[in-house]
């Protein structure tokens, strides 16, 4: 009989899975097997691997312990006041009308999880009304900081889209009272700046690309096998370069013959995208406005320079899609 038969199996854990090829626990982190859906799924786990054998639920475990955060919905992420703000991971059976009352719980991997939506009083109802109707949030009483600054997102959102502007609420960070305050002029302000910041970065992004280009044709006349050799598998020293920054990888794909890698990941609830080279995994283009900055960053500091730029309001995603 083999020695393992004698070994205790492991129970199965019941896992949030948020996309990559990680999942977090207490005190863990296993690598994923296969390739499984968003969602609550029940674990097996052999080792530091977790294979998934069913889906669960999050009814399955107890998630009274984990930090809770408190504050209104805007599609899809919870405010907790102008700064504080949380993206859900996994979306809820039914979604809360803009603006309700919410509770949700941060995993141990810092994704958020929704928990409940909590009864609601007049100010919630008044200002989903001057929501519906785009005007300022005004006089309406009784509005606590965290529906104030939720209805400036709600409304910057709502502006965003009748524009087709892409924008997620972090990039709003900075003018979020204003907005609710001063209603659609505030935000046309602001997307002009936002919009006119974008188009500067683009430019230099095209030029950027076009010199790594001719660099990599030119470095392919001499690059010999003895470099091929001793670079390990490129998409998997991206997955792990993110996963050290606390960052999770959720695609990649070579470009420009190989030469370069176009990566997408999550940090903290704000998807990137992002463009580095396949050896060094140096940033060409950043998929945020960085100024220039990123001339000397590689791929595993782009998380800490995204976190940067949302604690000083300062997020402007250039690469939506």
């Amino acid at each position: 009989m083999d020695y393992r038969d004698f070994l205790a199996k492991q129970e199965p854990l019941v896992l949030p899975y948020f996309g990559g090829t990680r999942v977090d626990a207490k005190a863990r982190t296993f690598r994923v097997e296969g390739q499984p859906a968003l969602g609550w799924w029940r674990f097996q786990i052999d080792g530091r691997r977790a294979v998934p054998t069913e889906p669960a639920s999050a009814h399955d475990i107890d998630l009274g312990s984990l930090p809770v955060l408190r504050g209104h919905w805007v599609d899809g992420w919870v405010v907790v006041d102008g700064k504080t703000l949380g993206k859900i991971a996994l979306p809820p059976d039914d979604e809360p009308a803009p603006l309700s009352r919410v509770t949700a719980r941060r995993w141990y991997s810092g994704d958020v999880l929704f928990e409940t939506t909590e009864f609601e009083d007049d100010a919630e109802l008044a200002a989903r009304e001057a929501l519906e109707h785009g005007r300022p949030l005004g006089d309406v009483k009784g509005v606590v900081p965290s529906l104030r600054a939720a209805f400036g997102y709600a409304l910057g959102i709502a502006a965003a889209r009748e524009l087709s502007i892409d924008v997620t609420p972090r990039e709003l960070a900075s003018r979020v009272i204003a907005i609710a305050d001063g209603g659609r002029a505030v935000v046309t302000e602001m997307f002009e700046a936002l919009v006119e910041q974008r188009r500067r970065e683009a430019e230099e992004t095209r030029r950027r690309i076009a010199e790594a280009e001719q660099a990599a044709r030119l470095a392919g006349a001499v690059r010999g096998a003895r470099v091929v050799e001793r670079a390990r598998d490129p998409v998997q020293r991206a997955d792990e370069a993110l996963a050290s920054a606390r960052a999770r990888m959720l695609s990649c794909r070579r470009v420009a013959g190989g030469a370069q890698l176009d990566v997408t990941y999550h940090v903290d609830g704000e998807r990137i995208m992002s463009i580095v080279d396949a050896q060094t995994l140096q940033v060409i283009d950043p998929g945020v406005c960085l100024s220039g900055a990123h001339r000397v960053l590689t791929l595993d500091a782009m998380p800490s320079v995204v976190r940067e730029a949302i604690d000083d309001d300062a997020l402007n995603i250039t690469r939506h899609h």
